[in-house]
């Protein structure tokens, strides 16, 4: 009986009451719902304090499977070499796998050989056969990348070769294990690090910039139209074009003060003097209306030029123009003494010169019509044939002419 009590009160203090559990919390019935998060307070209602929370343990590293078993009879070594040495994530490693085997043999690194987890970047270079005096090497390297933090190794991966009887046979590499630090590895709580500020944009003044672009133009345009009229008014005004006299103008204006100044000059005995300025105004008239240096030249080199044809000095004849100016020479070299009709005579030659051998104007130059000139001379005035005659009778004969009439019997 009171063996029974006693499992009667067990059995009241352990047994499960109304209460309704779930992972937010615990229901406590009548005393409402209580939600503490991690703590359930049972029956009793008494918080339990969970603890210290427990940081996860690192994750172990993957296990590398082993490489399977190679004939110990095999002809060939291999050996692997990792570099660099210090590797972080994402950084580029060349794995360099060196195969050396006998010379009558042939080695071989497969195509699209499986390196996960990590990741070959490009193609395998193969290195050229090297001699090693007991047999050959050769060289053949993978380019790596690995994405992860912790220990990993380079998984086995094989190496054919051929015997000489054209077997082929398979080596497997053994696994190369290696490390790769974490740039987070010196920071006891790393934190992310916060958000940048909002950066404002600042968008261009067009309205600033273009007014001062328009006056920066505006004063360059001010200082060029300034540069511009300064060097027009600077500008030296041409001279005047004088109209050029004409050369007989000039030689019957200087002719006219030498006469004017003739009998003064032949008092005084200024003879060479006077046939000197003679001499120049005839010559200056002749070099400027033929085109010809006359001024600077002797009398026998004027004689030369026309001799030659060089120059012409039509309507002028040339026995005319050298007989004038070889007279002018014996008054000035020879110092002789003309007489006043001579000088007279000289100047009338050159005045006939000038008259004769002038530019005229196409009016002037252009001759009358014999028929307007028969027209104007009156019947009675005009000369009969005998009277004609009788003038070209009285007209002075050349020199040579009159010797020969003079000669005829």
């Amino acid at each position: 009986m009171r063996m029974a009590a006693g499992l009667l009160g067990l059995w009241l203090v352990f047994a499960p009451s109304d209460t309704d559990t779930d992972t937010g919390g615990s229901d406590t019935g009548d005393t409402g719902d209580t939600d503490t998060g991690d703590t359930d307070t049972g029956d009793t209602g008494v918080l339990i304090d969970p603890g210290p929370a427990v940081a996860p343990a690192p994750a172990a590293a993957p296990a590398v499977p082993q490489a399977p078993a190679n004939d110990p009879d095999a002809p060939i070594t291999v050996t692997t070499r990792l570099t660099p040495e210090t590797l972080h994530i994402g950084d580029l490693m060349d794995l360099e796998v060196i195969v050396a085997y006998p010379a009558d043999h042939d080695v071989n690194l497969p195509h699209g050989i499986d390196l996960s987890p990590l990741e070959i970047v490009g193609d395998v270079e193969v290195g050229e056969v090297e001699s090693t005096g007991e047999g050959l090497r050769q060289r053949f390297i993978i380019h790596l990348q690995y994405f992860d933090v912790g220990e990993a190794a380079v998984p086995s991966f094989p190496v054919t070769w051929i015997d000489p009887g054209e077997q082929v046979h398979t080596y497997h590499v053994q696994p190369h294990a290696f490390v790769v630090e974490s740039l987070l590895a010196n920071e006891s709580d790393p934190q992310v690090q916060a958000e940048d500020p909002p950066i404002s944009l600042e968008y261009p003044n067009v309205r600033l910039a273009m007014i001062i672009v328009s006056v920066a133009a505006g004063l360059v345009l001010a200082a060029l139209a300034g540069l511009i009229l300064l060097r027009v008014l600077r500008r030296e005004k041409p001279a005047p074009v004088v109209p050029k006299i004409p050369a007989h103008v000039v030689a019957l204006q200087r002719l006219g003060a030498l006469a004017a100044q003739r009998e003064a000059m032949l008092e005084a005995g200024a003879f060479q003097e006077f046939y000197l300025r003679l001499t120049e105004i005839a010559k200056a008239y002749l070099g400027e209306r033929f085109d010809f240096e006359a001024l600077d030249r002797t009398t026998e080199e004027i004689q030369d030029l026309l001799r030659s044809g060089a120059v012409r000095l039509d309507p002028l004849r040339t026995d005319e123009v050298l007989t004038f100016l070889q007279d002018c020479d014996l008054v000035k070299f020879a110092r002789l003494s003309p007489r006043d009709e001579e000088t007279l005579e000289a100047l009338d030659v050159v005045r006939g010169m000038i008259e004769r051998s002038r530019v005229r104007p196409i009016a002037e130059a252009q001759p009358a019509s014999p028929v307007s000139i028969e027209r104007d001379v009156p019947q009675a005035a005009r000369p009969t044939p005998s009277e004609d005659v009788a003038r070209d009778d009285e007209l002075p004969k050349p020199p040579g002419q009159e010797s020969s009439q003079e000669s005829a019997p």
